[in-house]
């Protein structure tokens, strides 16, 4: 088995490329910006590291050996690979036109995202969007995704940006066909003799509000919240909605207005390269700020 070929660290073979090209250590150091003592130290090390001597150290100044002059050829390839590397790195953090990976819950996504997305593709036509719908925990530092909308702030926030942009408003809706049909509740007492559609939280919500909950206090229950959203609308009971969004489906009447309103916390959250990353900045940048304002 041969043996594993051994690659010089890349500062090295700039060093070299740079003192052959312009003749000398001093030279090299007034173009290059490195001082004569790292150029010395980096082709020395350079030498060490492959078992050559590539330059001649003579009274007058460096001359390339023939092996030096063989390799130097390759050494400016390397150089220029690396530039154009480089470069490359640094227009996909410039450049606006690329792919977005935006992870969010089930209720922001079917509620909020699709109006969000509509604005955002008539703004940014050249950004492409994964919108992946999950309510599960995701983490955006193994690069599950570049930015979350979820209800909760993420809970490693090292190396992460994250900010709380509004808060999704709950109440109680019905349709009006279902209140023209069973009437409508005046109290919470009311509410015992109505179908109540209930999903994931609800319980606690419902609680939260002062409403007493017996163990029949359920007719449906949907563990899916647009599912839960259209029945409501449909008119098979009362439920817990979008307050904004109820308040504009001319199907629905909200419901017991002094109830308190169950207020939850929307978050944003990317990782910390978005200082870099212009169209990692651009698409926080139009979800927090039109966000905002739907959950305003």
């Amino acid at each position: 088995m041969s043996t594993p070929l051994s690659i010089p660290k890349l500062a090295y073979i700039q060093a070299f490329s740079a003192v052959a090209k312009h003749g000398s250590i001093t030279a090299a150091a007034r173009s290059d910006g490195r001082s004569l003592q790292t150029l010395s130290r980096h082709i020395a090390a350079l030498e060490a590291d492959m078992g050559v001597i590539l330059f001649d150290r003579r009274s007058d100044g460096l001359a390339l050996t023939k092996i030096g002059a063989n390799i130097f050829e390759h050494a400016e390839e390397v150089v220029i690979a690396a530039a154009s590397f480089a470069r490359a790195a640094s227009d996909q953090n410039i450049a606006v036109a690329g792919t977005i990976r935006v992870t969010a819950s089930k209720t922001i996504a079917s509620f909020l995202m699709p109006d969000t997305f509509a604005d955002f593709s008539k703004a940014q036509p050249e950004i492409k969007v994964e919108l992946a719908v999950t309510d599960e925990t995701v983490n955006v530092l193994l690069r599950e995704a570049d930015i979350t909308v979820s209800m909760s702030p993420p809970t490693q926030q090292l190396n992460l940006i994250f900010k709380k942009i509004g808060e999704l408003e709950l109440a109680v809706f019905a349709a009006t066909d279902y209140l023209t049909r069973r009437g409508s509740p005046r109290s919470l007492a009311d509410l015992q003799g109505h179908d109540i559609i209930g999903q994931d939280g609800s319980q606690e919500d419902f609680r939260a509000m002062g409403v007493p909950i017996g163990p029949n206090f359920f007719r449906f229950n949907c563990d899916d919240q647009t599912v839960t959203w259209q029945m409501i609308a449909a008119g098979c009971g009362i439920g817990l909605g979008h307050l904004r969004l109820g308040m504009a489906n001319p199907r629905v009447q909200r419901l017991l207005p002094e109830i308190p309103i169950i207020k939850v916390p929307v978050w944003l959250t990317a990782h910390a390269e978005i200082g870099t990353n212009l169209r990692l900045r651009t698409v926080f940048d139009f979800l927090s700020d039109s966000l905002s304002d739907k959950l305003a």
